[in-house]
């Protein structure tokens, strides 16, 4: 199956008080297409600067300092600006995190779609219309007509997810980087917005999926990515992740996942060390109760393993 996007690689960081300090480490991330590709950590774990190096949205003290992202046989981080932003939003679409801020208050759904769909498909305004209507169509939206003359804050926070993803699609993006879709929607809601993705995983599309709930990745996924501490720590399908996870932060991860068996859950002790203060050897060892002496002066890098998953643990080298 034919890789879309190939991160190999790909190491950035950020000047913090006249410092450089390492945030991502030698990162490999493969996506297939047809596929949704889940990175899965705790907060800070760098899954969200990893994406975002991808369309080059990074913030102003980042550099990137090593690695290359193909987009099919381009290398995107080799591009000029003005040659990104023919992919940025067109073949490589965005759903960002929050909603509710995604969108300008200060006009109209149509205003922000139609100048979306007019830049990406260099078509006149009476086509870009056409366009907004099916994609507000393809994503559920009831009343399309009326929907467009709304404000953002005229519409919930489902809504204007829905409406963001429908500018993703109305631009025929191959590629859809979803950043934490369902942040600030209530539980129902966010079932509706993954069956969308799942929806739109079936017409075709690749999708990167950042979120910190494994019990999403369990039931829309095909491939997880496991990051802590600015490194891929697993990699596997999701069947086998779930059937047989290896890595102990995997692990610990899985065992805090509430059950519908009414299992105790446990808490993982203490948290990750902030950028600032780097850690040696593997970056799970403080809170790895598998952790001896070698995990401290060592750093894993990923193994294979016998059923295609990629482990970086001692456990497994």
């Amino acid at each position: 199956m034919q890789n879309i996007i190939e991160i190999n690689n790909l190491s950035l960081g950020f000047d913090i008080d006249d410092k450089f300090y390492t945030a991502v480490h030698n990162v490999n991330l493969s996506l297939k297409k047809g596929r949704m590709h889940a990175i899965v950590g705790e907060s800070g774990c760098g899954k969200t600067m990893t994406v975002m190096s991808i369309i080059k949205l990074l913030p102003k003290n980042s550099k990137i300092t090593s690695g290359s992202i193909f987009y099919y046989d381009k290398n995107l981080l080799d591009l000029k600006e003005k040659d990104l932003r023919k992919i940025r939003g067109k073949k490589i679409a965005l759903i960002p995190q929050d909603p509710m801020t995604s969108l300008n208050p200060l006009y109209t759904i149509e205003n922000q779609m139609l100048e979306t769909i007019m830049l990406h498909n260099n078509v006149n305004k009476k086509k870009a219309y056409e366009i907004a209507l099916k994609a507000l169509e393809e994503v559920e939206i009831q009343n399309p007509k009326e929907r467009l003359k709304a404000y953002p804050h005229e519409l919930s926070g489902g809504m204007k997810q829905r409406v963001i993803i429908a500018m993703a699609l109305s631009s025929n993006a191959d590629v859809i980087i979803a950043d934490e879709p369902t942040t600030a929607l209530d539980v129902t809601i966010q079932a509706q917005i993954l069956k969308l993705l799942s929806d739109i995983k079936r017409m075709g599309k690749s999708i990167i999926l950042i979120t910190h709930n494994l019990g999403i990745v369990k039931q829309y996924c095909d491939f997880v990515s496991i990051m802590y501490m600015g490194r891929m720590v697993e990699e596997a399908e999701t069947n086998i992740l779930f059937r047989n996870p290896k890595h102990p932060y995997t692990k610990d991860l899985l065992a805090a996942l509430p059950t519908a068996k009414g299992k105790k859950l446990e808490n993982i002790k203490g948290a990750p060390s902030p950028v600032t203060k780097p850690i040696s050897g593997c970056p799970y060892h403080p809170r790895c109760k598998f952790a001896a002496q070698v995990c401290v002066n060592n750093i894993f890098t990923l193994k294979p393993q016998k059923d295609n998953s990629k482990i970086a643990c001692r456990l497994y080298i």
